[in-house]
Formats: structure tokens, C-alpha cells, sequence
């Protein structure tokens, strides 16, 4: 068997890194269409991180808690960027709370779209039920808290640092 790092901590770090800068130019007052990278990199780092757990643990793939919710409305806003990367996020009027310098008069949050018209519990379900319209951080704090759940979960796979796999033809 070989050792190599795993990607799971390369995918959870890269969120966390991407985290920072979102804050980062947040808090710089950096305008709605400049703040649109940030948000774009923090949400793919989630949804990679987000899918590889779901092909790794089947507690994971099992898990129907809030956090696993976001994540799934998250991939919605992934796939929307892709496709249509300036139908993500737009201003509201609003003062953000807490208060924060430079104070900022206005929230950046999800865009609104309609619900599927079957009511079948799409990505694009959730991303209505848990993203539009709210706040871009509140997300981003959803899914930090989320992943530091499934971190702390005993048998985690995100709270190991390195992976044996075996060698062979595939692996070398």
C-alpha cells in the first residue's frame, strides 16, 4: 500500500481557503460583481467536497440533516454558475448584522427562482427552500458548520489525514 495525502483534506482545505477570500473581499467592500468569483470558488470547492463524500461514505450518502440540505441546493447554485454565471447572486437593500466595517448598505444574497413544478425535491428544491433569496454568508456558514459536523463525526472520512491505497496496475 501506498500513502498519499487525501483529497478529502485538499477539497476541505481549498473550502476553507476560499472561505477566507470571500470574507476577505466581503469585508472590503469589493462590489456585487466583483464578489461573484469569491462566492462561485467557495460554492465548487463545497460541491466537490460535497460529492466526493457522497461517492466515499454511505453515512453521508444516507444523511438527511440540514447541512446535507444545503449542500444539495448549493449544487443547484454550482450548476447555475456554470451555466449561467451572472444568475447567482444579486444586492438587496438591508444593513448586514452584525455591523462590519466597511459598514455595508446592502446584503448580497441568492438570486430567486421558481420552485420545479412537480414538487419533486430537485436541487433546484432545495437551492428554493434553503438558498434564494438569502444571504450569500449565511450559506457559507451553513456549509462550513456542516462540514465541521461531519468532520467531528466519529468514523469520518474528512477527519483523516492521509489514505493507504493499494498499489497495482491503476495506482502506480
Amino acid at each position: 500500500m501506498t500513502l498519499q495525502p487525501d483529497m478529502l483534506q485538499v477539497g476541505l482545505q481549498g473550502f476553507h481557503a476560499a472561505r477566507v477570500r470571500y470574507y476577505g473581499q466581503l469585508a472590503d467592500g469589493y462590489a456585487e460583481e466583483q464578489m461573484i468569483v469569491p462566492t462561485v470558488e467557495v460554492i465548487y470547492w463545497a460541491c466537490v467536497l460535497d460529492e466526493q463524500l457522497e461517492k466515499r461514505d454511505p453515512h453521508y450518502t444516507t444523511s438527511m440533516d440540514y447541512g446535507r440540505e444545503i449542500m444539495r441546493g448549493a449544487r443547484y447554485a454550482r450548476n447555475s454558475a456554470t451555466h449561467d454565471l451572472i444568475m447567482l447572486i444579486k444586492k438587496a437593500p438591508g444593513m448586514q448584522l452584525p455591523i462590519r466595517v466597511p459598514l455595508r448598505l446592502e446584503e448580497m444574497v441568492w438570486l430567486t427562482v421558481d420552485p420545479p413544478e412537480s414538487g419533486e425535491r430537485t436541487h433546484r428544491w432545495y437551492y428554493v427552500k434553503h438558498l434564494a433569496d438569502k444571504p450569500v454568508r449565511h450559506t457559507v456558514d451553513a456549509i462550513a458548520a456542516w462540514f465541521a459536523e461531519v468532520q467531528n463525526r466519529p468514523g469520518s472520512l474528512l477527519s483523516k489525514g492521509l489514505l493507504a491505497l493499494p498499489t497495482g496496475p491503476a495506482r502506480q
